[in-house]
């Protein structure tokens, strides 16, 4: 599974007609959303795939309803473990989006610095605006994909350290590279050099399991993958 290109679609039970539907329509695009009854397979433990599948997703998005957000369930749970992963990522990474698929109000749900309110909302209620989503959608995995195949040699290194899995070395040249820049990325960078040792002290103690040491990992990694990605498109919009 690609998951640079996921799309992981939250909603409420009662929506799931319109969400197969929005579904179907996504695939039929060219995309890759992903839905619980589709891709979690048998005998899986519900939760922890759930969870999973919101960490590594590509994109989030919260489909909101008159159902949705007046449930106090799993779905508002959901949110949260959205809001919190959108904390972790680089600045300007696209990755939390609310889609209305009713004319409503968004709900008032905050995690940490993050509120829901604060994201702009896609209404795809009617035609008009679910193809705009879809644009926008295929818009960003293109920029995605054209990243991936362009060489650029400034990041090649770091490239390279990730592709033999040594994350200290990526760090190490990734806050060495943007030490001069006047923008939030040295301080993202640094947050997330803090995470790593801190999580190798943590493993070293067997403070955590093997498989959470592992999955906290992937994570950093995949924050490194994205921080280049933004750098390489600053370079080349210069």
């Amino acid at each position: 599974m690609n998951w640079d290109k996921i799309i992981f679609l939250a909603h409420a039970n009662e929506d799931k007609p319109y969400i197969r539907k929005l579904y179907k329509k996504l695939k039929d695009n060219g995309l890759e959303p992903w839905l619980d009854e589709e891709d979690l397979m048998p005998g899986v433990k519900w939760d922890d795939k759930i969870e999973e599948a919101i960490k590594n997703a590509r994109f989030f998005l919260a489909c909101l309803s008159t159902h949705s957000v007046s449930k106090t369930g799993y779905v508002q749970k959901e949110l949260r473990m959205a809001l919190r992963e959108l904390e972790r990522k680089a600045p300007g990474a696209i990755y939390f989006i609310p889609v209305l698929i009713e004319d409503i109000e968004l709900p008032n749900i905050t995690v940490g610095t993050i509120s829901l309110k604060d994201y702009q909302a896609a209404k795809i209620f009617d035609e008009k605006g679910l193809q705009k989503l879809i644009e926008s959608l295929k818009q960003h995995i293109n920029i995605i994909e054209e990243v991936k195949s362009r060489e650029n040699p400034t990041f090649s290194k770091l490239r390279q350290a990730i592709f033999e899995a040594q994350t200290e070395t990526a760090l190490r040249l990734l806050i060495e590279y943007v030490k001069n820049r006047n923008d939030d990325m040295y301080n993202s960078v640094l947050l997330l050099s803090s995470r790593y040792n801190d999580l190798s002290k943590q493993n070293m103690l067997g403070l955590i399991t093997p498989e959470k040491h592992s999955m906290e990992r992937n994570r950093i990694v995949f924050s490194i993958l994205e921080i280049i990605q933004i750098l390489e498109e600053k370079e080349n919009n210069k």
